[in-house]
């Protein structure tokens, strides 16, 4: 399937009621996520890991890149806002970051049967076109560190942890074909 084909199908996904319930359940587990399982490293204040990128993945695989970019991005401005409504910090280019992510899970994991190498693919893409250059970018706008430095930084622990996503990813896999198989009967 072409990447138009891909949005396009996608796209056509939002009218169905059933895909407009999961992702609504899937980006209220995104927001979750967002809020309670991330985490910074003490020695590494502009490294956040965490989990919220199972819902993404979830969406990307069932619905395609447009579900997948909305429940991702917009997962993001409501994690920040419930979080802490007092302080809002909400971040133009980081949120546009998640939603490229979106895109690019959608892309790479929508219509596909999920081996490993799509996860490995969808994971590297992730990292190399959005997580470490742009999201670098922004945050070496915000925190005036050195692109370079911050990259290098920023590499140590999300390339590593990126291997933990794609081994996440995979043990969802009978799981998800189960789910698809489940939405499709019905």
């Amino acid at each position: 399937m072409s990447i138009l084909e891909k949005f396009r199908r996608s796209s056509k996904e939002l009218t169905d009621v059933r895909a407009l319930a999961v992702c609504a359940m899937m980006l209220a587990l995104r927001i979750v996520l967002g809020i309670f399982a991330n985490f910074t490293l003490a020695f590494m204040p502009f490294v956040k890991i965490g989990l919220s990128f199972i819902p993404t993945a979830i969406v990307a695989y069932l619905y395609g890149p447009v579900c997948a970019a909305i429940v991702s991005g917009t997962g993001d401005i409501l994690a920040i806002i419930f979080a802490n409504p007092t302080a809002f910090s909400l971040n133009p280019g980081i949120t546009l970051c998640y939603v490229f992510e979106g895109l690019l899970y959608g892309v790479i994991l929508y219509g596909s049967e999920l081996k490993f190498r799509d996860i490995l693919l969808a994971e590297g893409a992730v990292m190399l076109l959005c997580r470490l250059p742009l999201n670098t970018l922004v945050l070496c706008f915000l925190m005036n560190i050195p692109y370079p430095q911050l990259l290098l930084y920023r590499a140590t622990v999300l390339i590593p942890f990126s291997a933990v996503e794609c081994l996440i990813i995979w043990a969802g896999r009978k799981l998800l074909f189960r789910v698809k198989k489940q939405i499709i009967r019905q």
